[in-house]
């Protein structure tokens, strides 16, 4: 490699794979590309593949507390479902219904309905409980919001194609490279990296700081000032098969409860909404998109199907630190979560599935992308949590704006 680089992005998750693709083909000219990735493989083995491989629609995120998350949510959106359309990516526009399952909740459906509406989310229908049943006979709830642009992804295969098409653009990859320091150089950013062999310093003239859950760090590495600090929380899931059951079958649509506020233990907070509005607001609690059924993908022969396996999360927790993958609910748990809208499950019928710790920021709900006041050519992007999958292309066409 050279002594000097045009580019550099730290970490190459999902963000940083789509940074390296769309920036190696909109940046207008020929530029050297370096992405530094401590995992000795790319393939999302953190964030961007511990989660339940959904492709978000834009009903969650109030554009007056999360700008950023409401626009690119959309967004991205439509860009992804063309990726995948072109690339052949396996996914599939199932659509979602999110389900009340009483006059409380209810309160919490319209606002979904009012937030998406806001966003510009395409097809919303709000329907009843004999709509319900004809879309999954399985499924009990007394008012629903339906999302057709909602979606599934087998992620590993996105990442991969980035990552793919990325290096035939001729951008480097180093993996199995931890940063140990970067500090300014005149007007560029000198990059220390370590292997478990060997170690190298060069200098970039714009870096962009991708690195999910050590971003806050990174940060700090050039502007020991910055405000950011990571609030890391595990998220949990457990599986069903179900084709084991006639009682569990579903026709594939993503079915979640109506978002709702959790306590720092995972538990969820019954209170009405306009009390959960002011909570929230004030971020004295979190809001969750709670415990949901998301269909997942097989490999039959050499092709991706939808599969009989059905995910069931995430339940939410404080991790001991951002490296804790170990299981902390049971079966139970998830149980007590979906059988309120998913009346026929059995406790026996749930195994644990997977876990993985989201990027959440402390005190910030939105996504932070932007420079960094001191350095201009330092490009931070932090708190990328979900949406993060589905807004990928949308935030790499963002970030590219900022780029001189």
């Amino acid at each position: 490699m050279s002594e000097k680089v045009n580019i550099t992005i730290i970490g190459a998750g999902v963000i940083g794979c789509a940074l390296a693709y769309y920036l190696s083909r909109n940046t207008g000219s020929p530029k050297d590309i370096v992405v530094i990735e401590k995992n000795k493989q790319i393939n999302g083995e953190n964030q961007s593949s511990r989660n339940s491989g959904v492709i978000h629609a834009g009903v969650y995120y109030p554009e007056n507390m999360g700008p950023l998350k409401a626009r690119l949510c959309v967004k991205g959106n439509r860009m992804l479902y063309d990726f995948c359309a072109e690339y052949n990516i396996p996914h599939k526009k199932c659509g979602k219904l999110i389900v009340a399952t009483d006059s409380l909740e209810e309160e919490y459906l319209e606002d979904v309905y009012e937030i998406a509406k806001k966003n510009k989310v395409p097809g919303l229908r709000l329907i009843d409980k004999k709509e319900i049943k004809k879309m999954e006979p399985n499924v009990d709830g007394t008012a629903a919001l339906y999302v057709p642009t909602s979606g599934i992804i087998e992620v590993t295969s996105l990442i991969s194609k980035l990552y793919r098409l990325s290096e035939e653009a001729e951008v480097m990859f180093l993996t199995g490279s931890k940063v140990i320091s970067i500090k300014p150089v005149d007007d560029l950013f000198e990059v220390n990296i370590q292997s478990e062999t060997d170690s190298e310093i060069f200098l970039t003239e714009v870096l962009i700081n991708s690195a999910g859950l050590y971003s806050d760090d990174i940060a700090r590495m050039i502007n020991p000032g910055s405000p950011y600090r990571m609030d890391p929380v595990k998220g949990e899931s457990a599986r069903f098969y179900r084709s084991s059951n006639s009682d569990i079958e579903m026709n594939g649509l993503n079915v979640y409860p109506v978002p709702f506020g959790f306590r720092p233990d995972g538990s969820k907070l019954r209170v009405g909404f306009d009390e959960f509005s002011r909570l929230f607001k004030k971020g004295k609690i979190n809001k969750s998109v709670g415990v949901h059924l998301t269909p997942t993908f097989d490999m039959k022969g050499d092709k991706f199907v939808i599969g009989d396996t059905v995910t069931i999360g995430p339940s939410y927790s404080v991790p001991k630190d951002r490296e804790d993958y170990s299981s902390t609910r049971d079966p139970g748990y998830y149980y007590s979560m979906i059988e309120p809208f998913f009346p026929n499950i059995k406790l026996e019928d749930i195994c644990l599935h997977q876990t993985g710790i989201r990027a959440r920021l402390s005190r910030y709900y939105d996504f932070v992308i932007e420079k960094d006041p001191v350095y201009g050519d330092f490009i931070n992007l932090i708190g990328i949590d979900s949406p993060g999958l589905t807004a990928a292309l949308a935030i790499a066409e963002y970030t590219s704006k900022m780029i001189h």
